[in-house]
């Protein structure tokens, strides 16, 4: 047997072993909505790519429908400042407007840039204003160098670094007064560590960015800032801060959902963090050919890490283990090449 084929074949089977089915595509992860339609007729299309959505006179959803994931950043609108909460997917069109200028046409007020988290797909045109606005962590405050936040490729989960303006630091517990309307500050880990979270409490309104969304590519709790245990005693904090008839308003899919959505959440959530929950192994369109576990009931699913919690499976030790088994595979598959192969006796 030849030695490329002993790779190819022991590599086909590694690749195998974790995709034991693949229950959702990029093209049907919006329900019924396909990707590029709008959920909303009132929408107004900007640069044929941007969906404006007006959730009342001064919030306003800025969705982003042929997008991967469909993503919606927020502009928030007080009296004497306003708030962009997330700064684009990274997707748009060449030669559309960036975030900042879209936000630009609705607001004539000073801009604050809040990014839910550091993800890539949340944070394309944050270079395009005047610095942003971090939530106090002290991983965070170590990072700054110069009055610059750099964000790494480990944080952001992409191939590029992103250096950062500093405008200011919010804590969680904090209230940002933009005039006539104020917003509490949550940060509320659990997706990832910096997870960002904004309650307008007089409209009762919540801003959740990718805390909690309605979209049926699923909850994901496998990125290496995740936390289960921390994501459960935040749906609960989040819970208990919140009301029957608050609104909420995710960055993915169906922007706008009610209350019933985070019930559903914290109870799953529990029973993941009980040891309860049953799940399967597949492959998700974020992160194709790793087993992902999943937990699912009805439409919610929510994706963690293969086997062990994120916290273990994204440690050093874990690396170290996974590095150790690589370099035993290669060198079992060396001696395999090297190994001699009787040829095949044909009967006379």
């Amino acid at each position: 047997m030849r030695p490329w084929l002993v790779i190819v074949l022991v590599s086909g089977c590694l690749g195998l072993a974790g995709c034991f089915e693949r229950i959702v595509e990029p093209v049907d992860v919006f329900g019924n909505v396909k990707q590029g339609e709008l959920y909303s007729s009132a929408s107004t299309m900007i640069d044929d790519w941007y969906a404006i959505e007006a959730i009342d006179t001064q919030t306003f959803a800025i969705n982003e429908p042929k997008s991967s994931q469909y993503n919606t950043s927020y502009l928030i609108v007080g009296d004497a400042r306003a708030i962009v909460f997330d700064a684009g997917s990274g997707e748009r069109l060449p030669g559309s407007r960036s975030m900042r200028e879209v936000a630009e046409q609705y607001t004539d007020k000073p801009i604050i840039l809040i990014l839910s988290h550091f993800h890539y797909d949340h944070i394309y045109d944050a270079a395009t204003f005047d610095g942003i606005t971090l939530i106090d962590r002290p991983e965070i405050r170590t990072s700054i160098k110069g009055g610059v936040f750099t964000i790494s490729p480990w944080e952001s989960l992409d191939m590029e670094w992103h250096s950062l303006k500093v405008a200011s630091i919010i804590a969680d517990g904090d209230v940002i007064d933009l005039g006539g309307r104020t917003l509490d500050v949550l940060n509320l880990p659990g997706h990832a560590t910096e997870s960002t979270v904004l309650f307008d409490k007089v409209r009762n309104q919540v801003f959740a960015g990718d805390f909690i969304y309605r979209h049926l590519g699923g909850i994901i709790a496998f990125a290496p800032g995740s936390d289960l245990v921390a994501y459960k005693a935040n749906s609960t904090r989040l819970l208990q801060l919140t009301n029957p008839d608050t609104l909420f308003f995710g960055a993915h899919g169906v922007p706008k959902f009610g209350r019933d959505w985070l019930t559903l959440l914290d109870s799953e959530l529990e029973k993941i963090v009980r040891g309860e929950a049953e799940y399967r192994y597949v492959t998700h369109y974020l992160a194709p050919g790793i087993p992902w576990r999943v937990h699912q009931n009805g439409e919610m699913s929510i994706y963690t890490t293969p086997l062990v919690d994120p916290q273990l499976f994204w440690s050093k030790w874990m690396l170290l283990m996974l590095a150790t088994v690589f370099i035993l595979s290669l060198y079992v598959l060396h001696r395999i090449a090297r190994l001699p192969f009787a040829p095949v006796q044909k009967d006379e």
